[in-house]
């Protein structure tokens, strides 16, 4: 079961009714809430919920004091795998502003993930009442949230069961192959080009010691560096996707550009020994 925490800031009493209204529907659709203000909440409690909800009255087009304070307090907190929402209450005009805004902003800084859009209630008065029907919609957002939850449990709960999705393993079995055309035949060059140098060369040195030496060395030299690049990109590279992206050490054109140029000079070097020394 997923554990929730709404955390509001309430000065007339009407986001502490949105905040109540969303923790009764959170808890319809099956979910652990805990509700509280944020002027009594001690913000290392917050690692201890899946999911974190935030709200404030819009002052001034914006979050209210407290609630700037509150954010100020938390926004260094990374909470990776943790997803969270913004809601306010605010005036029924055009130009009221929103709290939710700087809300939303700070969860993403801390980095928390975003799992419904702001959810607005609107107060017919600067001190009240909320519009009619506002806790109802509220209490159906709840259950909604609840429900998005609970799929995402199903779905990770069947890719735990089961393995990987089944794109995702085509993808992983494509990256596997690319290091192995990227880095596994340039690593074979490599090694095939330090047995050469230790037996003193092949045929093809006897004949034109320069050229062939020239070649073996720079053949030596770009596998070499080509396979100790795809080797870091493979240990250091996300499981998925996005293997082969240098993102601050090369440019995927250089790479490509090293590993084809590896494998013309060992084309170039077998052809000559085949043409020369097997015929």
């Amino acid at each position: 079961m997923k554990k929730a925490l709404i955390l509001y800031d309430s000065i007339y009493g009407n986001t502490k009714k949105v905040a109540m209204s969303l923790s009764r529907g959170l808890e319809a659709g099956g979910v652990y809430v805990d509700s509280n203000s944020i002027q009594d909440f001690d913000t290392i409690e917050l690692k201890n919920y899946d999911v974190i909800g935030i709200g404030g009255p819009t002052h001034f087009h914006g979050a209210s004091k407290a609630m700037k304070s509150f954010l100020s307090k938390i926004k260094h907190l990374k909470m990776e795998n943790k997803q969270g929402f913004a809601f306010e209450t605010k005036a029924d005009f055009q130009l009221a502003g929103s709290a939710a805004k700087r809300i939303i902003r700070y969860l993403k800084k801390m980095k928390i993930e975003i799992i419904h859009s702001t959810i607005t209630g609107l107060v017919i008065d600067k001190e009240g009442p909320l519009k009619e029907n506002s806790l109802n919609k509220m209490e159906n957002i709840g259950l909604n949230i609840a429900e998005k939850l609970n799929n995402d449990m199903k779905e990770q709960s069947h890719e735990n069961k089961h393995g990987l999705p089944k794109m995702e393993n085509v993808l992983l079995r494509w990256n596997r192959l690319q290091w192995l055309l990227l880095g596994g035949g340039p690593l074979f060059f490599f090694i095939r080009a330090i047995t050469l140098i230790s037996a003193g060369g092949d045929c093809l040195s006897a004949l034109n010691p320069f050229f062939s030496w020239f070649m073996l060395l720079l053949e030596l030299v770009i596998s070499g560096l080509t396979s100790i690049v795809s080797l870091i990109l493979w240990i250091k590279g996300p499981y998925l996707g996005q293997t082969f992206k240098l993102r601050k050490l090369f440019s995927r054109k250089v790479v490509f550009f090293s590993v084809v140029t590896t494998y013309i000079i060992h084309l170039i070097r077998a052809s000559l020994y085949i043409l020369i020394c097997v015929i």
